[in-house]
Formats: structure tokens, sequence, C-alpha cells
């Protein structure tokens, strides 16, 4: 018994030392600190969004709506609070929206990066392409 405590004890150091992910949290792990990755970030938010519309039969029109539901969805409301993710408040997921952007990455308007369509994919845009793209309003 006194053995397995022992072992308990050292695999949960381990974890908390090797950051509990096993990995070196690359491109598709956690980015630094455990923060989400904008992609991560936009596919919570897309989920966090389907799920608030369900419930609420409407879209969340300020940080505070999310605060209940912040534990569930934590990648959105990470990036949402740090400002990694810019999000059209007040706008919901729509399956006709495949040409609008309705999320993105702060850093999307000058060098590009991931975006969250109005229809819930989530897909990678230059900056030129964002600039030129329709926006949810």
């Amino acid at each position: 018994m006194v053995h397995f405590r022992f072992f308990f004890v050292f695999a949960c150091i381990m974890s908390s030392i090797s950051g509990c992910s096993g990995g070196s949290g690359g491109p598709s792990g956690p980015g630094p600190g455990g923060t989400p990755t904008g992609k991560e970030g936009l596919s919570s938010l897309q989920q966090l969004l389907k799920a608030y519309g369900d419930e609420k039969k409407a879209a969340p029109a300020k940080i505070a709506d999310l605060e209940k539901v912040e534990p569930v969805y934590p990648g959105a409301y990470i990036a949402l609070v740090q400002g990694n993710i810019v999000y059209s408040w007040g706008k919901s997921l729509s399956s006709s929206g495949s040409d609008t952007v309705l999320a993105y990455e702060k850093k999307v308007p000058e060098s590009g990066g991931h975006v969250l369509m109005q229809d819930g994919t989530v897909k990678e845009m230059s900056a030129a392409e964002f600039n030129s793209a329709k926006k949810a309003k």
C-alpha cells in the first residue's frame, strides 16, 4: 500500500511538471502557459455559441453573458477575455453564413490566421482574404 501511494504521488508530481499533456504543446496543443491557440479558441467558441443559442435562443451580447458557461468552454472564454479572439457580439451561428466572418484571431487583419465563419466552420485566411471578406454586423 505504501508503494502504491508513493507511485501515485510521484506520478502526480511528474504530470504537473510535464504540463499534464504528455506532449510539447505543438501546433495542435495549447499555446504558452496553457493559453488556447487561436484555432482552439475559435473551435471552442463555435461549440459555445451553438450551445448558448440552443439554450437561450439568442447570441451573447457581452462577455458577462458567458460567465455561467465559462467552465464548460474555457478555451473560448479565455481567448475572448484576453483579447486573442475578436467576436461580433450579438451575432449567432447561421447555416447560410459560409461566406461571413463571425470571429477571428486578433492578428488576422495584419498577418492572416484562423477565422470562425458564421456557418460554424473554422478556416485559415490570409490578411488580404480577411480584409475583403464579408463580416457579421
